[in-house]
């Protein structure tokens, strides 16, 4: 597994970052899994206003769909895909989800900040751990990714 700051990309004069986001990378937490990480082991920090975009292809470990979803934290974690966070903060296919070997491209602009789920939009799928945290910090000078749970 590539170190996490592999696969982040920022470029701090256009305030923008990019992520490689690898859904069922492997077998952990039974390939449920974004770059490996599942049920909140993995947080993504970008400082409130930076573009973000997120290149994500489903590798297919396990062979079952997946999908990507930015979204705010409710009480219950959504049985399935819910309305994104920002608008194209989410991937095609996203209730059915993507295919294994399909990518796409997800876009948005960190608008407002707070503490949001990462979570794949395929019934059942974040409650059975495919989820982790997606934060916009208005105190962040740069984007930052931390491993661990309570991250």
């Amino acid at each position: 597994m590539a170190s996490a700051t592999s696969w982040m990309h920022a470029d701090s004069t256009a305030k923008s970052v990019g992520f490689d986001i690898q859904m069922a990378e492997n077998g952990n937490n039974g390939t449920f899994n974004f770059n490996g990480y599942a049920r909140g082991e993995l947080t993504i920090t970008v400082p409130v206003g930076w573009k973000v975009q997120m290149h994500v292809v489903n590798t297919g470990e396990g062979a079952i769909p997946h999908s990507l979803e930015i979204a705010k934290v409710t009480e219950a974690m959504p049985a399935q895909g819910v309305d994104p966070a920002f608008s194209q903060a989410y991937t095609v296919q996203l209730i059915p989800g993507m295919a294994v070997g399909a990518k796409d491209e997800v876009e948005f602009t960190a608008s407002e900040p707070g503490k949001y789920w990462m979570l794949c939009g395929v019934p059942g799928h974040a409650a059975g751990g495919m989820w982790d945290w997606f934060v916009i910090s208005s105190t962040a000078s740069a984007p930052a990714v931390t491993i661990g749970k309570g991250s």
